[in-house]
């Protein structure tokens, strides 16, 4: 049995029927296995998220060689990529862009952070703030799952129990090749989760964890599993019990657990965008993007191969250069690419007699600036619905209005509001689960079902200080706005209570000053006038 039959299978258990799409195998006419072709482009995607040239090489290399051969039809357009035919040359300068690392990786930066609350509750507030730290999660947030998302499209977070590692629930995330989704009707039901192992004797086992909800309750099932090959569709997968592997028999007898009532998996799927093509999956930033990916490093290769042409190439007289005391053969000069040396009265390859000038000279005239322009219109199409030039600080006129600059970042800002929706929902489920979590380590039950979490993001091409200044004080003075929200719109999160308390007061304090001097004055135009009008009487 493979491990794509047992996915299969062990969703029928529980599911009976999967809905078919009469037109889904239409594109796979010639590969009918619609994972293999998932998985594939996952490696290819984490090679290009790799950022480095001779991952690109070795991994065209090998498809070139072998699997461009072994399925002709499928990957015909990839055959005639750049990185694919060089590579069976050596005498060749390839430069990769590092593009689509800086695109993931700046996206990453600017979602930054969220500030985090467990409701109103300050013990459940608390207690959270101390799983985050426990599981140093905002490492892991940063670091695997955001740019994990985008590159690969999917994956998972799952919470798990062990008090002798921790107190606290201990939250993985898995990447996309090692968890399948389960839905019916639109609603998630089952996750499943793989662990690879190895042993000292190079043995190769496969834990499968699966999370399914059944009848108003969780169902967590683990199964073992020897493979013959590890993390590929097909590996070939033969039960056995844990108790045959005396470095897993910890599971012996937490092969199943049941949680009753509970409707949640104690696992959260992440994805930004819907793959309208492979169902369930969700899709990668970079699909589309290949194609244009290959372009530039084709074209920042062909100008790096320009410079090297156009180095200047010089011609030594022999006769003219230092030789080696022990051989008396002349000593060539250190160059760097393109120097070589003449024999006085020696024949070149037109059969004409050398002059006895010592050096000459001569340099190619080349146009570079086509390269560079062709690069920067493919690196524009790279980024094209994605992330604004602005960001990556691609070509940006100097303006100091920051209402023009926010302008020019409207695709960053789209791109980011949709990863922040789909990122809010994940880790408000997360952090309901794991508190959860917390009371079944310690109580054995979950009375508490959901927790009111808060997650906010800072804001992205926000307007300047200054900016905020000149717009919020007239709406303050006027009092169409309070102190308190003056605060708020002008220091967003990034002050902590006590310095948020203390401004408000400052600012209260201030404007009572304000109106004293004010009531004064109206008190000295009020004596005024009472002596004007006793005057007045007097006269009379």
């Amino acid at each position: 049995m493979t491990l794509k039959d047992w996915i299969r299978n062990k969703a029928l258990s529980f599911l009976g029927l999967t809905q078919y799409d009469l037109g889904s195998d239409d594109k796979l006419t010639f590969v009918n296995d619609r994972e293999a072709i998932t998985r594939e482009k996952i490696r290819e995607y984490n090679v290009w998220y790799s950022g480095d040239g001779d991952n690109l090489l070795n991994y065209y290399t090998q498809n070139n060689l072998i699997e461009y051969n072994y399925e002709p039809f499928f990957d015909r357009n990839k055959k005639c990529y750049f990185w694919a035919i060089n590579s069976t040359e050596n005498d060749i300068k390839r430069t990769h862009s590092g593009q689509p690392r800086n695109i993931v990786d700046t996206m990453v930066s600017i979602i930054g952070v969220p500030s985090v609350r467990g409701g109103t509750n300050e013990d459940t507030n608390d207690l959270l703030k101390e799983i985050i730290d426990d599981n140093n999660f905002w490492w892991m947030y940063q670091q695997e799952q955001l740019p994990m998302t985008m590159v690969e499209g999917w994956g998972a977070y799952k919470i798990n129990w062990d008090l002798d590692l921790s107190d606290y629930p201990i939250i993985m995330y898995y990447r996309a090749a090692d968890v399948d989704f389960i839905y019916k009707s639109n609603r998630l039901i089952g996750i499943i989760f793989k662990d690879y192992y190895k042993d000292k004797k190079d043995h190769k086992y496969l834990i499968t964890e699966t999370r399914r909800i059944e009848h108003g309750n969780l169902i967590i099932e683990k199964e073992l599993f020897s493979v013959t090959e590890v993390g590929k569709a097909d590996s070939q997968l033969k039960p056995i019990p844990f108790s045959e592997v005396p470095e897993l028999a910890s599971n012996v007898g937490n092969e199943r657990l049941v949680i009753n009532d509970f409707k949640s998996l104690l696992a959260v799927p992440c994805k930004f965008y819907h793959d309208t093509q492979y169902g369930a999956y969700g899709r990668s930033i970079f699909t589309g993007k290949i194609d244009l990916f290959d372009d530039l490093d084709q074209c920042l290769s062909q100008s790096a191969n320009t410079v090297r042409k156009s180095t200047p190439m010089e011609y030594f007289n022999s006769d003219f250069l230092e030789r080696d005391r022990k051989t008396g053969m002349p000593i060539q000069p250190k160059a760097y690419d393109r120097k070589y040396t003449m024999y006085s009265g020696g024949k070149d390859a037109n059969g004409n007699t050398n002059t006895n000038q010592p050096v000459i000279v001569t340099q190619p005239q080349l146009n570079f600036q086509e390269y560079s322009a062709e690069a920067q219109a493919i690196l524009l199409q790279c980024i094209n619905g994605i992330i604004s030039p602005a960001t990556l600080g691609i070509d940006i006129a100097k303006k100091d209005n920051a209402e023009a600059q926010r302008e020019k970042e409207k695709v960053t800002i789209f791109t980011r509001n949709v990863m922040l929706q789909a990122e809010t929902t994940v880790l408000e489920k997360l952090f309901s689960q794991c508190l959860c979590a917390y009371e079944l380590m310690h109580k054995g039950v979950i009375t508490v079902k959901n927790y009111d979490i808060s997650i906010k993001f800072s804001e992205f091409a926000d307007a300047s200080f200054e900016s905020k200044l000149g717009s919020l004080i007239p709406a303050m003075q006027t009092q169409i706005m309070s102190p308190r929200m003056f605060v708020t719109k002008l220091y967003g999160e990034s002050l902590d209570e006590k310095d948020f308390e203390t401004e408000v007061k400052y600012i209260e304090d201030q404007l009572e000053a304000d109106k004293e001097p004010d009531m004064e004055e109206e008190a000295g135009m009020l004596d005024l006038l009472k002596e004007d009008k006793e005057l007045g009487d007097d006269d009379e």
